[in-house]
This record gives structure tokens, sequence and C-alpha cells, in this order.
């Protein structure tokens, strides 16, 4: 009976302990996918396939110019209202970073080009604009048994290199050229979490083994799990951020 007595408080506290335990890990849980749902990771990585756009000032470019950069590749729309809210948090999120060799490119292939040069050249220098280059087409509507998927951004050749099954869609590429990342919906960029994962991205000056550990950090920190495919993310049809068309 004594020995009952004395395990008995024991046993309360060693459950009230796990209760805490789980409530705090459910509390974090929620608060990550919130803040960030939808972001993926691709293991291994994949290489970013070139595409070709046109900077504000009409200079054509190439994604493969920025090769040795950090890029955030970022497709959106003008009719798409998350896609101009994110801009905010990708313009904080440059200004924190402050590096010369991480670029985010927020590219507009579904608008008038002249109408996207002109949006580019009013929002600052933080983040570079791009359309689509005269005389090329760019997306083409992925539909299948009549449904409307999204869409497949095209390179020169004509040949889909990028799906984006709704807007904003971005990925993230790191120095060596590969697709590490990508989320799908509008995020915000400048949260601690995920700065601190694109600082150890930008810190990796090509040793492919410490991408283990940086793949680490980003599910610690967001709790996801790695993705194994190349898409964008799944179509929504809720307003948690995402415009699907």
């Amino acid at each position: 009976m004594i020995r009952f007595r004395l395990a008995l408080p024991c046993i309360i506290l060693a459950v009230i302990f796990a209760l805490g335990l789980h409530l705090f890990g459910t509390t974090l849980a929620a608060w990550c996918a919130t803040s960030l749902p939808d972001f993926e990771l691709y293991q291994p990585p994949r290489p970013a396939q070139d595409l070709k756009m046109m900077a504000p000032d009409a200079s054509v470019f190439r994604l493969s110019d920025l090769k040795g950069n950090v890029v955030l590749l970022n497709f959106w729309r003008k009719d798409c209202p998350y896609c101009v809210q994110e801009k905010a948090f990708l313009k904080q999120l440059a200004q924190s970073i402050n590096s010369p060799e991480f670029k985010i490119i927020c590219a507009n292939l579904w608008d008038s080009p002249t109408w996207v040069k002109s949006y580019g050249r009013s929002i600052g220098s933080e983040i570079i604009v791009a359309a689509t280059p005269p005389g090329l087409r760019s997306v083409l509507e992925n539909v299948v048994k009549g449904r409307f998927i999204g869409y497949f951004v095209l390179n020169e050749a004509k040949e889909a290199v990028y799906e984006v099954k709704g807007f904003p869609s971005t990925y993230i590429i790191d120095r060596q050229g590969l697709v590490v990342a990508s989320h799908f919906g509008m995020a915000k960029w400048s949260s601690g979490p995920v700065e601190k994962w694109l600082r150890t991205v930008l810190a990796d000056t090509g040793k492919r083994g410490a991408f283990l550990g940086e793949a680490d950090i980003l599910e610690r920190l967001l709790l996801t799990q790695p993705r194994t495919g190349p898409s964008a993310g799944e179509i929504s049809s809720d307003s948690g951020g995402k415009y699907a068309r």
C-alpha cells in the first residue's frame, strides 16, 4: 500500500508531463503549418531548367546566367491578389539578406510584357520582375480530359520545363543550379525560419554533402517531409494564399 501511494503521484506527474509535451508539439506544428504551408524539399535536388526572360529595361537574360547565385524564382500574374501581397515579403527578405549573390526573380509570363516591364520599374530594385521576351511563347495550359490542371512554363524549344499549378509558385535554386525546394501559395518569406534556411543555402559553396544538413534544418524548422517529385504543389480551392487561375 505504501509503495502504491508513493508511485501514484509519480504516475500522475508523468501523465501531466506527457500531455504538456503533446500540447506543445501540437501547437508548434500548427504554428509552422500556418506560417509556411506547402513548403516542399527535393531530395535529391533536381537540375534547374534554363529559361529565357526579359528584364524591366528590356534586356534579355537566361536563368543559367545566374548560376553561382542562390535564386528564388517566383511565378505570378497580375490578377492574383496574393502575388501582389507577397512582393512586400520578398522585398523584406532581399533587404534583410542583403547579398548580391541572392537573386529574386518574379516572372510574370502571362500578362502583357509592356505592363510587366512598367510594373517592374515601379517597385524598386530589390527584386527583378521578368516578362516574356519578344517572339516567344512561354506558357501552355495543362488540360487533362477537359479539366484545367495548371500551366507549363516553356523554354525556347517549346519544352515544358516548369510546372505551375497555381499562383504564386516559387522554386529555390542553389549556387550549383539545382532546385532544392519549392513553395505553392503566398509565403511570408521574411519569417525567421525560412530566412535562416536560405542563409544556409547561400553559405553552401558547392559541397553537396552539406545539403543533407540544409535539408534537416528546413525539415526541423517547418516540420515538413521531404518531397521526391518535381511538382510545385497541389492546386487548392481554399483562400490560404493560393490563387488557382
